[in-house]
């Protein structure tokens, strides 16, 4: 009971934090913060943004909050693109998916989150475009899928795996295109093998 009315207090005390920065920040840096909500009349979130004064555009720090005071949603803004961290987050204030930004192209390694905090998934950025090794994982940290993207393209061989680690599918691609596709049994055997150039390939 004690340690949920202290949780409330730090959320509480958090939001208000966040939003004296803002307002601070606005005031310092002749920006305009800017209230507008979105969602259900019942349970709106709360959008806080500055904005370069007299103008549309976002210049500073923008959050959105959920109906229970937790912050979701964290960015950073130059003359209305995304520039810096980009984070989203669950309602129980967990981290949920954190992106890169330089003046609006994403940069840097993209990272989506289970509830519990274990990696989801990973990928590379180079110029808003995904480049290079890509991971996705079980809840329990194991590799489920690997993969690589040239040019936002995928590139090479992608590889499946079960939730012991075992080897399932291989895919072949070129320049986004399946090539061939591979699938094993429990024993690492090749149990079926398609050629993508002419047969379906799913």
């Amino acid at each position: 009971m004690i340690k949920n009315v202290i949780k409330r207090i730090f959320l509480a005390l958090s939001v208000v934090f966040a939003f004296t920065t803002l307002a601070a920040q606005s005031e310092a840096n002749e920006l305009e913060l800017r209230i507008s909500y979105t969602g259900s009349k019942d349970s709106p979130i709360t959008i806080k943004t500055q904005y370069c004064k007299g103008t549309t555009l976002k210049c500073g720090k923008q959050i959105k909050i959920a109906p229970n005071g937790v912050v979701i949603f964290r960015a950073n803004y130059i003359n209305d693109k995304y520039n810096g961290l980009v984070r989203s987050y669950y309602l129980n204030g967990k981290l949920k998916e954190s992106r890169e930004y330089i003046e609006g192209k994403e940069t840097n390694t993209r990272t989506l989150y289970y509830e519990s905090g274990k990696i989801e998934s990973s990928q590379m950025y180079v110029d808003n475009k995904r480049e290079g090794e890509g991971k996705k994982y079980y809840e329990s940290g194991k590799v489920k899928e690997q993969f690589f993207y040239k040019n936002d393209m995928r590139e090479g061989v992608r590889q499946e795996f079960d939730k012991y680690e075992k080897l399932t599918f291989e895919t072949m691609y070129k320049q986004g295109r399946k090539q061939w596709v591979k699938q094993y049994d429990t024993k690492g055997n090749v149990i079926n093998e398609t050629s993508c150039r002419w047969n379906p390939c799913y």
